[in-house]
């Protein structure tokens, strides 16, 4: 099975996200160079575009790691804390 990333569909949504949404949606500075998923494609979001906002590769990153930790901690029965602080997310 070819990789969903990869399908001519996703590509040209792609495409139309960042022409519509150049400036990245979280941090309103940097140019928008993905499409960033509201609610993540494996927590049921889809790939409709009011699901998707442009987003710099460093907000996409971020947001994606603190998804992962979230899903990890959640799945081992952990409160995921902020970086260097005893603060829950």
């Amino acid at each position: 099975m070819p990789k969903r990333t990869s399908d001519p569909k996703w590509k040209a949504l792609r495409l139309k996200v960042l022409e519509e949404e150049p400036v990245c949606h979280w941090c309103k500075r940097a140019p928008a160079t993905e499409a960033d998923h509201l609610v993540p494609w494996d927590a049921g979001g889809t790939d409709d575009r009011d699901n998707l906002v442009g987003s710099c590769k460093e907000c996409n990153g971020r947001r994606g790691a603190r998804y992962r930790n979230k899903k990890h901690a959640d799945r081992n029965g952990h409160t995921p804390t902020v970086f260097g602080s005893q603060k829950p997310m």
